[in-house]
């Protein structure tokens, strides 16, 4: 039976389902309770309760696990599970859902919410199901609005960008979003100064809207701030000369710049100092899981040309989570709404002479659904595995090049606000020398109580991953096993150390605080990724031989949405996924 969530997202059923899970009252020919204890295979996540209100939850990731680690085999009418870390193993029935839809979307995040959206612009009477692996939509677009959170603060995406084309202006008005109303007031972007910068032997404390007034003041030597300043020029002015997002939309005199490291750039095209490239490392780390030599320039300036602009990044309360809501309560006042299947993770797709099979997981059994169509807007990570056995060599190779790094993201709850109003602090705030985190980002500075110190207030806290591509699985793990204390000490000691100057108390003004763990967070995209590294004949880079856009070729009735289908791990880019696989689906889709 499809349903749509609660407002809270999670399903009546799904709640009662659960409780009977827990109690050891699973039915018989479902899957052992013991498969969703959490811990066994990927560490103690579960242990802490302060770690389960978002991010990766052994629910969702236990049963994706089971495709990761080859256990599966399928036959006509049955599943069989092999033994693992979990201790499930069996074999289990298919069960056959009745009826039919003419368009499946696998996954719920951005990307399938906006190719739900352009499906039924087009064919508003078409029979569309969505099926999310998570109790809620919105996938990395999450937030977290439960007590003692005194308003929704986001648990991933913070943030948008001003959209520089007709259509996505197009959808923001659809949906009810206005970027310009919610356009951030600065102080935008600060970063905190101390003996771990870039560069410094000393402390020297924060400079308050760094990419504006502030640039003036970056405490170095005159040699150095003109390297800055012809650095933050640059970027401008790339950012206008035609750099967009999604990046085929980019003006493709431009596409060089995908073949070098930001660093590269910076250092060598630009001719600025290491310190510079070491200075944005700490934006690159949360913005694409990686340093400034790790992440392609192409796509670093998109991002940064956007930051340096002022007026350019629009928020709400909650992040990007509002975005994906405002998307569902579009799609349920459509003249024919999708069904929703939410704890539901899809395993294999088939197809057939009219379309295709989805075989997922759900309530402790797996189900078989058919559609005309399906578009996989799953993460990479996942789709890989979904068309594993009907992809050929090339795009098996083409896989291996998506590299996702893991992400920790914090929500810390303040009594009052008023340490950051004694310090001038304002949206977003970096530094240097953390343990864990890099960034924390101030929840509700779009509420109309962001002038008030005495309001309670959540920092949402970004961690970085710069482990090298082939460390990146290994990091994961690190991210699973590291207790949550050790996460708390890390804030503690970032929070004492950027409070200096204000009257602030860890102990006395903290009042909660939440972890949430991803372990496939971001795309990171590298030199070469985006547009790939062959040239035609007049040395041009072919953008259609780029990993991503042979990975992610229509397949029979199947094509693919997701951040990493337009190669950068920005809420635009998802949405452009989404339109550009709703377009390629409706092309071959039956009327």
């Amino acid at each position: 039976m499809a349903r749509a969530p609660f407002p809270d997202g999670i399903a009546r059923r799904d709640f009662l389902n659960g409780l009977l899970i827990a109690a050891g009252g699973a039915v018989s020919r479902s899957v052992p309770a013991r498969a969703f204890a959490g811990g066994t295979c990927d560490g103690p996540i579960g242990l802490d309760p302060r770690a389960l209100r978002g991010g990766n939850l052994p629910s969702v990731f236990a049963v994706s696990h089971w495709l990761r680690d080859g256990r599966l085999t399928f036959e006509k009418g049955s599943v069989s599970l092999a033994p693992g870390c979990d201790e499930s193993a069996g074999t289990f029935p298919v069960l056959d859902a009745n009826g039919s839809f003419d368009f499946i979307v696998i996954g719920g995040g951005i990307s399938g919410l906006s190719a739900a959206h352009h499906l039924l612009r087009e064919r508003p009477r078409a029979r569309l199901l969505i099926l999310e692996a998570a109790p809620v939509l919105g996938g990395n677009a999450a937030r977290d609005d439960a007590p003692p959170l005194p308003s929704p603060a986001s648990t991933a995406g913070a943030y948008g960008t001003a959209p520089s084309a007709d259509w996505l202006r197009q959808f923001y008005r659809a949906i009810d979003v206005d970027w310009l109303a919610q356009s951030v007031p600065g102080p935008e972007s600060s970063f905190y100064f101390d003996e771990f910068a870039p560069g410094l032997g000393g402390a020297r404390g924060w400079n308050i809207d760094t990419f504006e007034r502030g640039a003036a003041h970056l405490p170095y030597d005159t040699r150095l701030r003109e390297d800055f300043a012809r650095a933050f020029a640059a970027i401008r002015a790339l950012g206008e000369k035609g750099l967009a997002d999604p990046a085929d939309e980019s003006d493709p005199a431009l596409d060089d710049l995908s073949s070098v490291s930001l660093a590269q750039h910076l250092e060598t095209t630009l001719g600025c100092d290491a310190i510079v490239s070491r200075f944005f490392t700490a934006y690159t780390l949360t913005a694409f899981g990686g340093t400034a030599a790790q992440v392609n320039a192409h796509s670093a300036i998109t991002f940064l040309s956007s930051e340096l602009t002022r007026g350019s990044v629009f928020t709400y309360p909650g992040g990007t989570s509002e975005i994906a809501r405002r998307i569902s309560r579009r799609l349920a006042q459509s003249e024919t709404p999708p069904h929703f299947e939410t704890n539901a993770t899809a395993l294999r797709i088939e197809v057939t002479a009219r379309g295709a099979n989805v075989v997922y997981f759900q309530d402790g059994r797996f189900h078989r659904i058919f559609g005309e169509r399906t578009i996989l807007a799953a993460p990479a990570q996942s789709a890989r595995h979904l068309v594993a056995h009907l992809s050929d060599a090339a795009r098996k190779a083409a896989w291996t090049q998506f590299h996702a790094a893991p992400l920790v993201t914090a929500n810390v709850v303040l009594r009052h606000a008023a340490p950051l109003a004694q310090l001038g602090l304002g949206y977003s705030q970096s530094w240097w020398g953390g343990r864990h985190f890099v960034n924390y980002i101030v929840a509700d500075w779009m509420s109309d109580t962001r002038a008030d110190p005495q309001r309670q207030t959540t920092l949402t806290f970004y961690g970085g991953c710069d482990a090298p591509l082939d460390a990146l699985a290994e990091a994961r793990m690190k991210l699973m096993h590291t207790p949550f204390s050790d996460y708390e000490d890390s804030l503690r000691a970032d929070l004492s150390r950027l409070m200096r100057g204000a009257d602030f108390d860890f102990d006395r003004d903290v009042r909660a605080l939440f972890l949430y763990r991803w372990g496939h967070s971001m795309l990171r995209p590298p030199p070469n990724f985006l547009f790939g590294a062959t040239r035609d004949a007049s040395g041009k880079l072919d953008r259609a031989q780029a990993p991503r856009r042979i990975a992610c070729a229509p397949l029979g009735p199947i094509v693919f949405a997701g951040q990493h289908v337009e190669g950068a791990p920005s809420i635009e880019s998802a949405i452009g996924s989404g339109r550009r696989a709703a377009l390629q689906a409706l092309e071959t889709a039956p009327r």
